[in-house]
Parts: C-alpha cells; sequence; structure tokens
C-alpha cells in the first residue's frame, strides 16, 4: 500500500539548546528528507505558532495509524484557513489560492476519487482548518499519509520543527 507514514526514530541526544537529531524513518517526505536522513529539529513548547511550509515532527492519534511513532510531515495550512485541492491546474489551494510547491517531487493521482481510508488521492476538500490546528502533508503526496485522510492535527501535537 502506497499510504506510508513518515516514522521518525530517535537517533542522537540534543546538542545544542532545545534541539535533537532524529532519523526519518519512511519515504513520506522524500525528495526532501529521505529515509534514512538524520534531521536536526527545535523542540516547541506551548508558545509555538506554526506557520505554512514548516516541517513538523508530531503524534498522530489513532487515525494516524495509532503506532506512537512521530511524525514527519509539512505544515500546509493553519487554522482558520481553508484547504482544498484541487485547482482546474491540479494544485493545492489555499484560501482560493494555489500553492506553488515546488519539494512535491512525486505527487498523487489526479483522476482517482477521494477516499477518508486512503491518502493516494490528490484530490480532497475543502477542509477548514480549525483555529490551534494545523493540516499537513507529506511532500512525496504518492506516498503519504496525513491530512487527507487523517484531517488537521492540534497544534499542541507538534512537539518539534525541523531546523536542518
Amino acid at each position: 500500500m502506497l499510504a506510508v507514514a513518515a516514522l521518525v526514530t530517535a537517533a542522537a541526544c540534543g546538542d545544542a539548546a532545545g534541539t535533537e537529531q532524529f532519523t526519518q524513518g519512511g519515504v513520506s517526505m522524500a525528495p526532501t528528507v529521505k529515509s534514512g536522513q538524520v534531521i536536526t529539529v527545535r523542540t516547541v513548547e506551548g508558545d509555538y505558532q506554526p506557520k505554512r511550509g514548516d516541517i513538523v515532527l508530531f503524534h498522530g492519534g489513532e487515525q494516524w495509524g495509532g503506532s506512537g511513532a512521530p511524525l514527519l510531515k509539512r505544515v500546509i495550512a493553519v487554522g482558520g484557513e481553508t484547504v482544498a485541492c484541487c485547482d482546474p491546474d491540479g494544485k493545492v489551494t489555499v484560501n482560493g489560492q494555489p500553492l506553488t510547491e515546488p519539494y512535491v517531487a512525486t505527487d498523487a493521482p489526479l483522476d482517482l476519487p477521494p477516499s477518508p481510508q486512503d491518502c493516494g488521492p490528490r484530490r480532497f476538500g475543502p477542509v477548514a482548518v480549525p483555529t490551534g490546528s494545523v493540516f499537513v502533508m507529506g511532500d512525496n503526496r504518492a506516498a503519504s499519509n496525513d491530512s487527507r485522510c487523517a484531517g488537521p492535527i492540534p497544534a499542541t501535537s507538534v512537539s518539534a520543527v525541523m531546523v536542518s
């Protein structure tokens, strides 16, 4: 099945105040973060203000597979925004405006109908992202289990933001 969660495992203790290193365990963020790649994340507290484009580490609930392992995804929309796919050119839109997403190398098929059980199709929404939540997607859309089928996540679920 192509719906592969981006599992991340601890690789080492933090080397700078508030940072940790993790090894990417899945393919959902490729080519930005490849499977086996070590990344550095900055831990966040309750003051985290999500921004579109942030690559975040979070713990998903049952709808994310319930493994308890942290997941790595990109913030596509924040609370108060409406996200959907697709515009006439096949692009994800936020508040009706198409996103420029050069980091997406392998997009999901456009011609499949939407399905809440399978994140394979590109089409979804529109989804109104609740205040205090984020809508996240993997960069490898053809192999990512993300908010297209699991829904937005509370911003308080974000434990870290990738810095390198």
